[in-house]
């Protein structure tokens, strides 16, 4: 029982963090992008024109990018998006998008091959008419995500994303979390966060 308690409490903490940052870690920033916190990205095309920039780890190898929305019933739904260097204006992938139209779906499939381990920066923009919903996924490359390794880190490695400190909290109360597991969240507003619990070092409840 005690544990269960102790479950429930790192999965509302965690669903608490999700909610700050899918409401405030939306950059607007080139300079200054998200970290994307997993291979997954949702949300929605409904604020015409609006720009976001999302960073992760990835290299060598081939990164695939695939983009699907679903438009707004009667309506249609495009999400532009591009692939940069860490720069912010340097292109790896340009000038690519995804429509449905009619309240239906589509998709857009891309591949590049990065030649070293490097900061990528997802670029998307929402079209200028219609909305809907969207969901972006990134594979290969060793892609890895997080903010401890997605600006500035090219070299670090993934066990210093795992310590024997898990479940220790600090500031607050300890709770005890899974080794390994995904948790997925989705919010009221549509987007999904998806956490992967093996990269998680501790978690604390404070009051």
């Amino acid at each position: 029982m005690k544990r269960h308690n102790h479950l429930s409490i790192a999965i509302f903490t965690l669903i608490l963090a999700s909610a700050v940052a899918s409401v405030s870690a939306q950059s607007t920033d080139r300079d200054n992008p998200t970290p994307l916190g997993s291979a997954v990205l949702s949300g929605n095309m409904n604020q015409h024109n609006a720009e976001n920039f999302y960073s992760f780890s990835a290299g060598p190898g081939e990164l695939t990018i695939v983009v699907d929305v679903k438009a707004r019933r009667n309506d249609i739904g495009v999400l532009n998006f591009e692939l940069l260097a860490r720069d912010g204006s340097t292109s790896i992938l340009c000038c690519e998008f995804a429509q449905g139209d009619n309240g239906g779906t589509g998709r857009d499939t891309k591949s590049v091959h990065l030649s070293r381990k490097q900061t990528v920066i997802l670029h998307t923009t929402n079209g200028p008419v219609g909305g809907g919903t969207f969901d972006v996924r990134l594979s290969g490359a060793s892609a890895s995500f997080g903010s401890s390794d997605s600006r500035g880190n090219e070299g670090r490695g993934d066990n210093d994303n795992n310590d024997n400190g898990r479940g220790r909290g600090r500031g607050g109360d300890p709770v005890d979390v899974p080794s390994t597991g995904i948790l997925h969240i989705r919010m009221k507003n549509g987007t999904v966060q998806d956490i992967d619990l093996s990269r998680v070092r501790d978690i604390s409840v404070r009051q």
